[in-house]
């Protein structure tokens, strides 16, 4: 017998390749390689099938991006039913219901696409959860106008959708109608599981527990076996209305298997009553009947015994809780970051901030709503042990999720790292306090400012402080204004110092001038010391013959004596007459001009030396 040779396989079409492809990379919630992917194709909407752009559609309306969903429903040439039902549930999810009423008229003006039965569920769960609901008749008119008008028969999902709208306008009559018009149909369409888990829910928000429990009995002469929601809705009913003895009755049936939700309801309704020692006694059976505790037991307890002031017994579940890394678990609840304060503020308070950190930041690695009064009490607690730097941290990651710190965490970090010496990040968190908005008080602005001065190296960071105070209106200190100005010079920062001494004097300050220009002279910096007696004399300041006397002679020592004779000029013409020196220092100038040869120079500085001379014979 001879071998069959097989055909060799036939090469895949590129849109079921480039389909299979697309499908692939959206399993990932990271759009960006599908995005990519995309970009390399030559004409993606027409290459690629209706399945796969209604596939790319739903995951970026899934992943928030409405506005990128609703450009590519435009572009795909012939929109199915299924794109149109993507998109409307993609809005009315966002709350935009103008905008899915316009895909919807739309879609009902298709000549290719016709709305079914996914239409009528997606807008009656849609509209049903959007602000403002939808009033019942409004609910009722859609559900009978979209099966009539376009030949489909609603389903059991189109039947509960409409049943939970109805529960949530508040139209518990309305539903109730629909609900035991189900129960006598004789068509494909009667009550499910879910149906009678809506009404139960919906009396239990009444608080009508009877109610409840008389439709949960139907569903046992339905026949319809009740699942773990329909025991847990029941359960958390009964307790919000207070009828413990239906609750036991419901733990006591056969088929219910309390699970961590069960326990947590009950462990609620203890609490609220103020029942603590029931609530421990709960969580406890959890372990008992091997059922796992998540975020939510561990918080309502912990917050209760916070509560009762049993802060020992609190932390022991910390403990726990930080041990077996339940909120690093996923799945579950996100839980709330405000439960925990209590027991944070007890932590803080008793030493134990790094304990606390940890708590924060797993509970922070889940998401959970971010609140300040957590941060304050962290941030507070860190710096009360010394350990400003994660207190600061703590700043940092506040102003990152948009919330800004207050004057008295600012504060108590200024003030720590300015008492370990570590003034430049001192100053920088003092600089994102005024960013934020806050006004420090004057004194916090000259305690960072003396400790610039301080540290080496930090006149420039002195500099950029003493302009916004400045620029705040904050008071000046005269010694610190003075020692900013000398650790300016001392830095060669002279530019920066001339501009930082007019604008304190154009603000109404003033320096130490004698001070700083001795200083200067003595360490030999003759030209700036001359630019601020200069500035002195222009600012009609007296600074006395010895100070001028000084730079004289300095600048005459190093060979300056055109820069002496120019300030010994300036001075007589600023008004100073030739008492502007004493009289050596003159003749020093005198000297040293003609040494240079300027003796036009030498011939002025004598002839005011002479009218000195005349003026002390007058008044002898």
């Amino acid at each position: 017998m001879g071998t069959t040779v097989k055909p060799p396989p036939q090469p895949e079409p590129a849109s079921v390749a480039a389909a299979r492809k697309l499908h692939l990379l959206l399993r990932s919630r990271d759009l960006r390689p599908a995005l990519a992917y995309l970009a390399t194709l030559p004409s993606p909407l027409t290459l690629l099938p209706n399945h796969a752009l209604n596939a790319l559609l739903r995951a970026l309306a899934a992943a928030g991006r409405v506005r990128a969903a609703t450009d590519l429903f435009r572009r795909i040439p012939n929109p199915t039913a299924h794109s149109f039902n993507s998109l409307i549930a993609a809005l009315l999810g966002r709350g935009r219901r103008r905008a899915a009423n316009a895909v919807l008229a739309a879609f009902l003006r298709s000549p290719i696409a016709s709305p079914d039965s996914t239409t009528l569920n997606t807008l009656l769960h849609g509209l049903s959860t959007a602000s403002p609901r939808p009033s019942p008749p409004y609910l009722l008119d859609l559900f009978r106008f979209l099966p009539r008008t376009y030949a489909f028969a609603p389903d059991a999902i189109s039947y509960n959708s409409l049943l939970c709208a109805l529960c949530r306008a508040g139209d518990l009559i309305t539903a109730r109608k629909l609900f035991d018009g189900m129960r006598v149909r004789t068509d494909s369409v009667s009550p499910n599981v879910v149906t009678y888990t809506t009404m139960i829910k919906a009396y239990c928000a009444r608080r009508l527990a009877d109610e409840a429990l008389a439709v949960f009995e139907m569903m046992a002469t339905d026949g319809v076996a009740p699942n773990r929601i329909t025991y847990n809705t029941m359960l958390q009913g009964f307790c919000e209305a207070g009828r413990m003895e239906l609750v036991k009755g419901l733990l006591e049936t056969d088929s219910f298997k309390p699970d961590t939700c069960t326990f947590n309801t009950l462990m609620a309704a203890h609490c609220r009553e103020g029942r603590i020692k029931e609530a421990v006694e709960v969580f406890s059976q959890m372990v008992e009947l091997c059922v796992s505790h998540d975020s939510a037991s561990y918080s309502m307890v912990i917050r209760a015994l916070c509560d009762n002031r049993q802060f020992v017994m609190a932390e022991e579940l910390v403990d726990e809780l930080l041990e077996k890394e339940v909120l690093k678990k996923r799945g579950g609840c996100v839980p709330l970051i405000a439960a925990y304060n209590p027991v944070f503020v007890y932590l803080c308070e008793n030493g134990k901030a790094n304990k606390a950190r940890m708590l924060f930041g797993q509970l922070l690695d889940r998401r959970s709503k971010v609140d300040f009064a957590a941060f304050k009490t962290l941030i507070l607690g860190h710096c009360k042990e010394g350990d400003f730097e994660e207190g600061y941290q703590l700043v940092l990651s506040m102003l990152k999720r948009d919330l800004v710190p207050d004057d008295e965490c600012y504060i108590a970090v200024v003030e720590g790292f300015s008492q370990k010496g570590r003034m430049k990040i001192a100053w920088e968190a003092l600089h994102r306090m005024l960013n934020s908005g806050l006004r420090p008080s004057t004194s916090t602005f000259h305690s960072v400012l003396l400790g610039l001065l301080k540290k080496e190296g930090c006149a420039k960071e002195a500099a950029d402080l003493i302009d916004i105070m400045l620029e705040r209106k904050i008071r000046q200190n005269l010694d610190l204004s003075t020692n900013l100005i000398d650790a300016l010079f001392k830095s060669n920062l002279n530019d920066r110092a001339y501009k930082i001494i007019t604008s304190l004097y154009d603000h109404g300050y003033y320096i130490k001038m004698e001070n700083l220009i001795g200083g200067l002279c003595e360490e030999k910096k003759f030209t700036e010391a001359a630019e601020l007696t200069l500035f002195s004399f222009h600012k009609k300041e007296d600074l006395g013959l010895s100070i001028c006397s000084m730079v004289l002679d300095g600048l005459c020592t190093t060979g300056r004596a055109s820069d002496a004779f120019r300030l010994f000029y300036e001075l007589i013409e600023s008004g100073s007459s030739s008492a502007a020196a004493e009289p050596r220092s003159l003749v020093a100038l005198h000297h040293a001009l003609e040494e240079d040869g300027k003796m036009k120079e030498a011939d002025f500085v004598a002839k005011q030396m002479r009218r000195a001379a005349a003026r002390i014979r007058q008044m002898v």
